[in-house]
């Protein structure tokens, strides 16, 4: 390999290396209260915090939310399991069930569809993240 054609390698090289920690910034960067918090239970004094929002947790208020409503089972989502909640009418478990494992597929697509006669659709109740209907039965999908 000619030296020039080296030297330009390593420059590309050094010029990538800057870059990706120019990207990855200082310590000083990342303040919060969760960092002070984190800091004292780190085993290891210099290691550095990242910085950003706490998870929500998994018992949010979304069941307190929904708690008169029927539950029946949960379905697969986008994201992870989501609980089957019949919000009006008489409607069976059973076909609650059914429709949502058929829609459960769909609700990524952020479109209202047809499922087997009933219509569903992302929800604009707090806590629900699609709904389905027919008639006056309508079920919830919630995290």
């Amino acid at each position: 390999m000619s030296s020039s054609l080296h030297r330009i390698s390593l420059a590309v090289l050094a010029g990538f290396a800057g870059v990706a920690l120019a990207a990855c910034g200082g310590e000083q960067e990342a303040t919060s209260s969760s960092e002070t918090s984190a800091a004292t239970i780190s085993e290891n004094p210099n290691a550095s915090v990242v910085g950003g929002p706490k998870p929500v947790s998994p018992t949010t208020s979304v069941a307190d939310d929904h708690a008169g409503h029927t539950q029946c089972g949960v379905t697969k989502g986008p994201d992870g399991s989501l609980r089957i909640l019949i919000l009006q009418g008489d409607l069976s478990c059973d076909t609650a069930q059914q429709v949502a494992t058929q829609y459960s597929p769909k609700i990524a697509t952020g479109q209202p569809q047809e499922v087997s006669g009933w219509q569903c659709r992302p929800a604009e109740t707090a806590g629900i993240l699609a709904s389905c209907s027919k008639g006056d039965q309508e079920f919830g999908l919630a995290p």
